[in-house]
Order: C-alpha cells, then structure tokens, then sequence
C-alpha cells in the first residue's frame, strides 16, 4: 500500500512540473499560450513568458508585465467571448533562427462568430524548461 501511495504522490508530482512547465515544441508552446489566452486563464499563460535573471530582478518589473499581461488576457477572453468563442486555433510550421535557440510560429485562431480569423506571429525562445515566449 505504501509503495502504491508513494507511486502515486510521484506521479502527481511528475504532471504538475510538466503541466507548469515550457512546451516541448514551439508549435505545443504557441498553442498552449494562446489556448490559456482566450480561454482568460492568464496563470497558465504568465507561466509560458521567459524572463531572464537580469529581468527577474530589475525592480518591479515582474509585477508590471504581470499586470499588463493580465489585462491583455482579460481584453482576449471578452473578444473571444464577444465572437462565440475560440472555434479553432492553428498553428504554423516555425521558422528557426541558426542556432535553433529562436522560432517564430504563425498562429491562427478562428471564433465560432465570425468569418475573419485573428493571426499573430509568436517569438519563442528554447529554455531548460521546454519552449517559452520571448517578449
């Protein structure tokens, strides 16, 4: 029984650091960030934006982005909302820089209410943790 417990507490533990985590590819990453951006899930999405350390530490700027990120989020989630909802997203083949440290995936999301669908060009940069957006 204890080694079933302890299976299981590890298997748990295993899916939430993937699940916070970067996206194996940047076309998972795209997809997962823009998924979480219309559906108003702006935990998920801050989690996908790569800060350096230099970033990380400057005074007070986590918290800006935080904040404009959120309210982005918020503005996405009404547009989305206001449209039907998110009916499909597609994603692109990435472009690579050199290096293969760098992609930019083309993004297309379609609503359930309109015929136009939104397009937005996503930089991504390569982590020890998987793939993250690079703003």
């Amino acid at each position: 029984m204890k080694k079933l417990f302890s299976l299981l507490i590890g298997l748990s533990i295993t899916l939430l650091l993937v699940a916070c985590g970067g996206a194996s590819t940047p076309e998972a990453a795209a997809k997962k960030y823009t998924e979480a951006v219309y559906a108003g899930d702006s935990e998920t999405a801050i989690s996908m934006i790569y800060l350096s350390e230099n970033d990380k530490k400057e005074a007070g700027l986590p918290e800006m982005l935080s904040g404009k990120i959120k309210a982005e989020i918020a503005h996405r989630k009404e547009f989305a909302n206001k449209n039907g909802g998110v009916k499909e997203i597609s994603v692109g083949e990435p472009q690579y820089d050199n290096d293969k440290k760098f992609a930019d995936v083309l993004v297309t999301v379609t609503f359930k209410k309109s015929e136009k669908p939104k397009e937005e060009h996503i930089r991504l940069i390569k982590t020890d943790d998987g793939w993250k957006l690079k703003i």
